[in-house]
């Protein structure tokens, strides 16, 4: 039986929402020097592609996902399709209040990838037109939209002053890649500058699925994007042990789309496998493994009902609903159905803080 909807007597936030690019936002932001070989829509004769130089790119199909119905997406298809409630601010607002949203955190789609180039030069000026334009999004209506800026660390130093001027530009937060495959882990020092850079200037940092640095091809079978959400866990663990938030006590990162229900068994095993190091090697860390998951380390979900039987053991003060509109495993438009059916039980005062109160601390609401 489906679940009753019902009306919360406070506005729902989403934390994690994602931008429809439009198809020309590289060609109008990126530097003259780069703009021939940044994200580009190329019309062909059944089907419009994006391209960029030395980068992966979705599909022009998958785009928007949410127009098929159960997430049936088909790779074809044209830029020109892609509905404006992906890129226009008003067109968006008519979406979103349908599915009993009222802001959003606002992740990319296009600029997903922006990770997997292999010219770092080309890399930061796309990232670089990217923050710009989402800026320019959110002044629009700053109430409601709250969009991440991207930051790429393959040149720190670049990284640090990028963040800076996502600060100046009125941003709250910023997203890395989750996993910073086949160079130094995030728990070595060579970061510190940028974990430094970010929480002084209060930006939370964002991990969001499907970012890894540099994929490999995936080969796993089917099944195996399942557990797309192991790299944020490997990141996340390396910088608890690693001592990242011993040396910056302010620091707050935020894994999205890889819902959070695990983070509870994670946390306990945290504990014990330090316990037990002790017997050979002491850890050099100040308190125990819970004590930086619960202080620094918050989850945002959308159907995850384990999340919520295990919601004392993350903290509920650590979990961030998202709907993730509009891609194609949103909630959208039955998201008030589903936090109904996940969170039957669940106390109306710790639903506020998961709905809205700690996307809105977060995020400067």
């Amino acid at each position: 039986m489906a679940a009753k909807k019902t009306i919360k007597p406070y506005k729902i936030y989403s934390a994690d929402s994602h931008f429809t690019e439009p198809g020309d936002l590289w060609q109008r932001y990126t530097e003259a020097k780069y703009r021939d070989r940044a994200p580009r829509v190329v019309h062909q004769k059944d089907s419009d592609v994006l391209v960029a130089d030395t980068a992966q790119m979705w599909p022009v199909g998958v785009m928007h996902g949410v127009r098929y119905k159960h997430g049936q997406m088909v790779p074809e298809g044209r830029y020109a399709d892609i509905p404006a409630s992906g890129f226009d601010p008003k067109a968006r607002v008519a979406e979103i209040e349908m599915d009993g949203v009222y802001g959003e955190v606002l992740y990319p789609t296009v600029a997903m990838k922006a990770f997997t180039f292999t010219d770092v030069g080309l890399e930061e000026a796309c990232a670089k037109a990217y923050n710009t334009w989402a800026a320019e999004f959110q002044q629009a209506d700053p109430q409601r939209y709250r969009p991440l800026g991207i930051i790429p660390l393959d040149n720190i130093e670049w990284g640090v002053q990028e963040t800076l001027r996502c600060r100046d530009l009125g941003l709250r937060g910023v997203m890395i890649a989750m996993y910073p495959d086949d160079v130094a882990p995030y728990n070595d020092a060579v970061y510190d500058p940028f974990w430094r850079t970010a929480s002084e200037a209060g930006l939370s940092v964002a991990f969001h699925i499907a970012t890894t640095r540099r994929p490999k091809e995936d080969t796993r079978p089917r099944g195996g994007l399942a557990s797309g959400h192991f790299p944020v866990q490997f990141a996340f663990t390396e910088m608890v042990f690693g001592g990242v938030f011993d040396r910056h006590p302010k620091l707050q990162v935020v894994s999205a789309e890889n819902d959070a229900g695990w983070a509870a068994n994670l946390i306990e095993r945290c504990d014990y496998y330090a316990v037990k190091a002790r017997s050979s090697k002491p850890l050099a860390l100040k308190h125990e493994p819970s004590h930086y998951w619960r202080n620094h380390c918050s989850y945002t979900f959308m159907r995850d009902r384990s999340a919520m039987v295990a919601r004392e053991m993350i903290g509920v003060d650590r979990l961030l609903w998202g709907s993730d509109f509009p891609h194609g495993d949103s909630t959208w438009p039955d998201s008030k159905e589903m936090i109904e059916a996940i969170m039957r039980g669940v106390p109306e005062d710790e639903q506020r803080l998961m709905l809205a109160e700690n996307c809105k601390r977060m995020y400067g609401y």
